[in-house]
């Protein structure tokens, strides 16, 4: 078990929501493949099983053909025996398969709807295992089948080609045959742009939600945060999700506001959390820091190594309490008033709709790799359809609606994420430690950690009193070193852990 958690944990998260969910499906088609092979296909005779291979005399099949396709085997529908072609109707029906008892006479009558010319009608029988002799006879509108000396190991087969006025299928049926006959090509051709024009559409979509941050990529760079809130809700009002990012920027933010504190010896690291902390009866702590908190720490616990949080990430192979983590974060933005609707539920929704679209095509992919005529170009198409479904899950996650509020606040914060970004010399007259920490998580969530640091790069630094490492520290380039890659690392690890039902 640990094994295949470990494989689990090693591919990208994506894929691995995929892979279940392709085991799930798997495990459905083989067992229904396994039940349809067990069953096997009847013959429309049958016959009572005995230790001891017994001798009947004779049996007859009266099959009636009427002028809307339905096709009667003794008096039950059978019209899943009618197979529409581009020349003729093919009624194709296996009489005997292994009817475990020796039969001296077969006949089998196919009344039509209506008189035919004999050489209109094409009879043929497929006999193998042991018959005798047979042969096709037609009087008026019957064709007559007959065979003699069947062993019980027998199969025989009738087949009776119809001329094409002589019936009037139902429109689905119809409709099924039209699909069947259509070029590979055009189905490769669909198979190929449907997805291409799925992804075309949301992109349009998507590029039409965010059109304020493309318009604000110019706005006139603002040096302070435009609103007092979370770093992490500052970059879903930007990106419209949770990700690795959110999860770094609130450690930081934790640490520089004195909650935590960080130490790093080589390779390995530790958070630590202030003594005089009660994470469960903080009043200042936000639902979604409380509860990344309490991931990191175990309730008596003062301490957690790198060792203690990979354990605990990987106690299960999704992690609810992540969930609620990113959960908490879309509600603080919803009720900032950033978003029409929580994002998560519409990123929910548009995942279900793509899988509901996928399971459909796999579905209609079974269906018509059972049941379809040869030769099967439709199954190119379900594939299209999968392919489609699948971009509609991979795009879910980007699917925000902004508020007007929304798309106002993004204007200024687009200016402060500029200023972030800006490549020049950080304005002289600051306490320049205390600003470069103070901005830092907003920094990493909009992913100018490094521009960030390059502004501080010549001026004197001293490393602030929640970061603490084994090695000497002297200047920002040996402080950012030690400090991004474990951070990065860590809101990886965590963000990558949360369950499914949140993007």
């Amino acid at each position: 078990m640990d094994f295949i958690k470990a494989i689990l944990r090693s591919i990208d998260f994506y894929w691995k929501k995929f892979l279940i969910f392709f085991l799930l499906v798997f495990l459905g088609v083989g067992g229904f493949l396994l039940w349809r092979f067990a069953n096997g296909a009847h013959a429309d005779i049958q016959f009572a099983q005995t230790p001891q291979y017994t001798s009947t005399y004779q049996f007859k099949l009266n099959i009636e053909v009427k002028d809307n396709g339905t096709v009667l085997i003794n008096g039950k529908d059978s019209s899943g025996d009618l197979r529409i072609f581009p020349e003729y109707y093919e009624v194709r029906i296996l009489a005997l398969d292994s009817p475990g008892t020796f039969i001296n006479n077969f006949e089998a009558d196919i009344t039509l709807p209506k008189p035919v010319e004999k050489n209109a009608i094409e009879q043929q029988v497929y006999a193998v295992h042991g018959v005798g002799s047979y042969r096709t006879d037609m009087t008026g509108q019957t064709l007559v089948y007959t065979a003699e000396n069947i062993s019980p190991q027998a199969s025989l087969t009738i087949v009776a080609h119809l001329p094409k006025d002589i019936l009037t299928p139902p429109l689905g049926k119809r409709i099924i045959y039209s699909i069947g006959n259509v070029p590979a090509k055009i189905f490769l051709g669909i198979a190929i742009g449907l997805p291409l024009l799925t992804i075309i559409i949301l992109l349009f979509m998507i590029l039409k939600r965010r059109k304020d941050q493309l318009l604000f990529l110019g706005a006139e760079p603002y040096d302070r945060p435009p609103k007092e809130v979370p770093p992490a809700v500052a970059g879903v009002l930007i990106d419209g999700q949770v990700g690795a990012r959110e999860i770094a920027a609130t450690l930081i933010d934790l640490a520089v506001r004195k909650y935590i504190f960080i130490t790093r010896k080589g390779g390995y690291f530790s958070f630590g959390k202030r003594k005089n902390l009660n994470v469960e009866q903080s009043s200042e702590l936000r639902n979604f820091e409380k509860l990344l908190l309490s991931k990191i720490f175990m309730p008596q616990d003062y301490f957690s190594t790198r060792e203690d949080v990979e354990q605990r990430v990987g106690h299960h192979i999704f992690s609810r309490k992540i969930a609620q983590v990113f959960l908490e974060i879309y509600n603080e933005a919803t009720r900032q008033g950033y978003f029409i609707q929580n994002p998560a539920g519409v990123h929910l929704r548009w995942k279900y709709t793509g899988i509901v679209l996928f399971f459909l095509g796999i579905l209609g992919f079974i269906y018509t790799a059972i049941y379809a005529p040869d030769p099967k170009f439709t199954l190119i198409f379900w594939v299209g359809e999968m392919a489609a479904a699948s971009v509609i899950i991979k795009f879910s996650s980007l699917m925000p609606a902004r508020t007007s509020e929304g798309s106002q606040s993004l204007s200024s914060w687009m200016a402060f994420r500029k200023y972030l970004k800006m490549n020049e010399k950080i304005e002289p007259g600051a306490i320049l430690e205390d600003k470069f920490s103070k901005l830092l998580p907003y920094a990493i969530v909009f992913g100018a950690e490094a521009d960030w640091a390059k502004r501080f790069m010549k001026e004197p630094f001293t490393k602030p009193d929640w970061y603490e490492s084994m090695e000497p520290v002297t200047t920002l380039e040996e402080f950012v070193g030690g400090l991004y890659p474990l951070i990065s690392f860590v809101g990886s690890i965590l963000a990558e852990s949360h369950e499914p039902t949140v993007e």
